[in-house]
């Protein structure tokens, strides 16, 4: 989900703001901001809570509200991060915020890491840590049930395609002089703007696709998967220390099989999960 956009002022103008006036930058930091944030895995297992940050609306199959119990949540990476948290020694708890928010929110302080989908792409990198791959997901196209001749992305040509702010599939489709494009900040607008014949097709991420385009009967995913990419952890630039105590707990996750068997868990393994170490 979820989730880059080169050309988004909430994320892309909001970051050098952020860095300015958080004293998160490199000439700009605090002594006391500094302090704080070079010893975040200490402050975490010091409280016993690494806090991490994510949007549950419309967040099938990543953390969402389980239908069975109101108030508590599911999903593949809400158990990567209870994997984690056990593996820190600490207690994971969810922060809930709205995806666009995610990364200033990480460099506000209001939590240690962000896992929601986030891409590594090379904008994001200027401006925070990237944790190891923990996913690779790639793109797809979804339209209504009845529509022919949209197969690939060459066919969204003249066509009005939806998808959700802030991801790779935005700076994809931007790329796409003929695509008329309509951004959304929640994935479920995407769909239902497909659903209600607003917009000819919705490109996201093939995790998102599965849950919100081919378990809609009124909808169906089209072509093959394409534009690959990972999903990693988000984490401040000074958290370093953090950053390897999780890489740390993510290869252990891949070298025992738990990664894997959560993956299997929501039926989202693929081969593709091997090129970074997922067997």
């Amino acid at each position: 989900m979820m989730k880059t956009k080169t050309k988004m002022a909430a994320l892309g103008l909001l970051f050098p703001l952020l860095l300015a006036t958080t004293g998160c930058g490199p000439s700009g930091a605090s002594s006391e901001t500094n302090a704080r944030s070079s010893d975040a895995l200490d402050r975490i297992k010091k409280t016993g809570v690494l806090l991490w940050g994510a949007d549950v609306i419309g967040g099938i199959p990543y953390v969402y509200e389980d239908p069975a119990s109101p108030g508590s949540y599911i999903g593949f990476e809400m158990d990567i991060a209870q994997a984690i948290g056990k593996r820190l020694g600490v207690e994971q708890r969810m922060v809930i915020r709205a995806w666009d928010a995610l990364i200033p929110e990480l460099q506000r302080g209001t939590f240690e890491i962000a896992m929601n989908g986030i891409e590594d792409t090379s904008d994001r990198s200027h401006f925070i840590l990237f944790s190891k791959p923990y996913f690779v997901y790639a793109q797809q196209i979804t339209v209504r049930k009845e529509q022919e001749g949209i197969n690939a992305l060459t066919d969204l040509d003249g066509k009005t395609v939806a998808t959700l702010s802030g991801t790779a599939a935005e700076d994809l489709l931007r790329e796409q002089t003929g695509v008329h494009l309509r951004i959304h900040p929640e994935i479920i607008y995407s769909y239902g703007d497909l659903e209600a014949g607003k917009v000819d097709a919705v490109v996201l991420d093939t995790p998102i696709a599965a849950a919100y385009g081919a378990a809609n009967p009124k909808l169906k995913n089209v072509g093959d998967p394409f534009a690959p990419g990972r999903y990693v952890i988000a984490l401040r630039k000074e958290d370093e220390k953090l950053k390897a105590a999780i890489d740390e707990a993510l290869g252990e996750m891949k070298a025992s099989g738990q990664l894997k068997a959560i993956y299997e868990k929501w039926g989202i393994m693929s081969p593709e999960q091997q090129e970074i170490g997922v067997r």
